[in-house]
């Protein structure tokens, strides 16, 4: 499940798994701190945010390669951050603020177990039905008006599968970083998946923009966002050679994390010995 829809809203199911879990944390903390006098929230609000920014500031120095400007590496939207230095960060953070907050240590520590637990179990039951799906079997037609199935598309290949619409402000911004992931690496294949649009509206829009992608599809029925629980546009698919999934991004790309998709869609090839 990519995304959830809370009335018109859709987001992605790893933020609100995030949220659930830090609500969770802060209600215990200050449920265990009602005789305390202080705010539990404060410290445990520096963990959570200095953990991010951290991970965020390790992430983009991964990537900076992929980064064209400053604002693009503070942009946040994307969700580009190093889960590992983030943990790390947290756990430092954590240690310095109990010091610095004795009263609280007790609180601090459940909330920070019941929120990492939560989050944790909750990511794992996620990559667990990510790792079960596969590149659907669906069938759909090309701008030229062929009908052709994803896996023959696909060739063995890994995939790189974007969902957009031509009214989606985020899919037209994604646009040029997967033209050129397209352009830079030729031994995968995109798919450009449309939702619910005619082949004409779709041709319009590719000749305005001058946007030349291998294969545009047309999903009329949205049997493709339906079948990975993609609650809405845009939302991108990363397709090991074997067509297992092996990363998913709900929302707007950057280049960073299109490229560590890809990283993950061709890591089994890459670790591959070579002949």
């Amino acid at each position: 499940m990519l995304s959830i829809s809370i009335g018109p809203i859709s987001l992605p199911s790893v933020v609100l798994l995030l949220l659930a879990s830090v609500i969770a944390a802060l209600l215990l903390a200050k449920l265990l701190t009602k005789s305390v006098p202080g705010s539990v929230t404060d410290p445990l609000l520096l963990v959570l945010f200095g953990a991010l920014l951290f991970g965020r500031l390790v992430f983009v120095v991964r990537f900076a390669d992929s980064y064209d400007s400053l604002w693009q590496m503070l942009d946040f939207r994307d969700r580009g951050i190093d889960a590992g230095a983030t943990v790390l960060a947290a756990l430092v953070l954590l240690v310095v603020q109990i010091k610095r907050h004795p009263q609280f240590k007790q609180a601090m520590l459940a909330g920070a177990l019941l929120c990492s637990g939560g989050f944790a179990l909750g990511s794992f039951w996620l990559h667990t039905q990510q790792q079960q799906q596969v590149l659907a079997d669906i069938t759909l037609e090309t701008l030229s008006g062929y009908q052709v199935a994803l896996p023959q598309l696909a060739q063995g290949k890994p995939v790189v599968l974007n969902l957009w619409a031509t009214w989606c402000p985020p899919c037209h911004r994604e646009m040029p970083a997967l033209l050129k992931a397209e352009q830079q690496n030729p031994e995968l294949r995109f798919m450009l998946v449309n939702l619910q649009e005619n082949r004409a509206t779709v041709q319009q829009y590719l000749r305005q923009h001058q946007l030349s992608f291998s294969h545009v599809l047309l999903d009329p029925r949205g049997d493709v966002a339906s079948s990975y629980g993609a609650q809405g546009v845009p939302a991108t698919l990363f397709f090991a050679a074997d067509g297992k999934l092996a990363a998913a991004h709900f929302g707007e790309l950057s280049h960073a994390v299109l490229q560590q998709g890809i990283d993950k869609a061709t890591a089994a090839e890459k670790a591959q010995p070579a002949d």
